[in-house]
């Protein structure tokens, strides 16, 4: 039996719907007493109907930082406003997040906007956090959120690392398509994809089709003895020297992991030279990648400099370092070994911006 059709099999026979028990009023919405706390900073503003009362409100998502060029959002909050009788509603969102983005699209088939709230969690695992919000006829309801069943081949509840909406049908109604990792003996292990689509029907969530992939492979060269890194998170490719091939691992992190390496960076990626005796790993190149205001404070400090600046995109500098010296005695096999690999090495040519 193919590998699809065991973990599909898996899946489909033991789905529980995460999204099954009826949508619930929102505790936390307040009216006409709202006041902006302290440090927030509007993210994104839209219109749209989302009461059902033919008329456009006013759409405001805010996210807490300490100052307007952080990427990361210690809370976040939706507002929303009649324009005609200055009525708002607050709804404070569960989850922080970096990058959050507001969709109103008709997720529940009544031809009113819904309110949806994505933002990436940060960690090492690349997972989305995502609210859902209807307020048709005045009442605020956060709905949940579909997932296939927690523990089952790996599966994490509502552990997404994309959930967004999608209209199949081009008619205004949109439907959701999640995609999950199935992990295996640690978070990092990723073992497939699981692309899942749903329909909001009768207060529940139900899937209508599931896919299972494989993890792509790094993609290799036309020398078949390189192969190209890729982090989507940050934007970025790598595509070490052939020399390199066997000769090293990579460790990546994002979010407050990148912080514990890096004090400030949004994401660390660590390529390790691994010795011969499989004990010892020594950094060959590091990349972080900093917002601009913070790489411009770091830059600015006195003592030993993190890198050197190799790319900027977006408001965020992409930073390589590299050792100082060899970790290694330079007569010794590792030694050798490690002066070679480092000195085949063009930061210029082997790293690139995505496009």
């Amino acid at each position: 039996m193919s590998f699809k059709k065991i973990i599909a099999g898996t899946i489909l026979t033991s789905v529980v719907l995460s999204g099954t028990a009826l949508a619930a009023n929102h505790p936390a919405a307040t009216k006409n007493s709202f006041k902006l706390p302290a440090n927030m900073y509007k993210l994104a503003q839209k219109t749209a109907d989302v009461t059902g009362d033919k008329k456009a409100e006013i759409i405001t998502l805010y996210g807490q930082k300490e100052k307007s060029s952080d990427i990361y959002n210690e809370k976040l909050l939706l507002v929303i406003e009649n324009p005609v009788t200055k009525q708002v509603t607050s709804l404070p969102l569960h989850d922080d997040g970096y990058s959050p983005k507001l969709l109103l699209h008709d997720l529940t088939f009544d031809n009113v906007a819904d309110i949806m709230v994505t933002a990436d969690t940060g960690g090492s695992g690349g997972y989305t956090n995502s609210n859902i919000y209807t307020l048709k006829n005045g009442n605020t309801v956060e709905l949940p959120l579909p997932g296939l069943q927690q523990g089952k081949v790996g599966l994490l509840d509502g552990a997404f690392i994309k959930l967004q909406p999608i209209d199949l049908n081009k008619n205004g109604s949109y439907i959701l398509q999640g995609v999950e990792r199935v992990v295996g003996d640690s978070n990092a292990d990723t073992v497939a994809f699981v692309t899942s689509n749903w329909k909001w029907n009768n207060g529940k969530w139900e899937v209508f089709n599931v896919k299972v992939e494989r993890p792509e492979q790094p993609v290799a060269h036309e020398s078949g003895k390189s192969n190209l890194y890729i982090n989507l998170q940050a934007n970025f490719s790598f595509n070490p020297p052939t020399s390199w091939n066997g000769h090293y691992k990579v460790n990546q992190y994002a979010g407050v992991d990148a912080v514990k390496i890096l004090p400030s960076a949004k994401h660390v990626v660590q390529f390790d030279y691994t010795a011969k005796d499989g004990k010892d790993a020594e950094t060959l190149l590091m990349i972080s990648v900093f917002s601009k205001n913070d790489w411009t404070r770091l830059s600015s400090e006195e003592g030993p400099p993190v890198g050197t600046a190799i790319a900027e995109s977006n408001g965020m500098v992409y930073v390589a370092t590299s050792p100082q010296s060899n970790p290694f005695d330079s007569q010794s096999e590792d030694g050798k070994l490690f002066d070679q690999l480092y000195g085949d090495l063009n930061i210029d040519k082997s790293f690139a911006l995505l496009k």
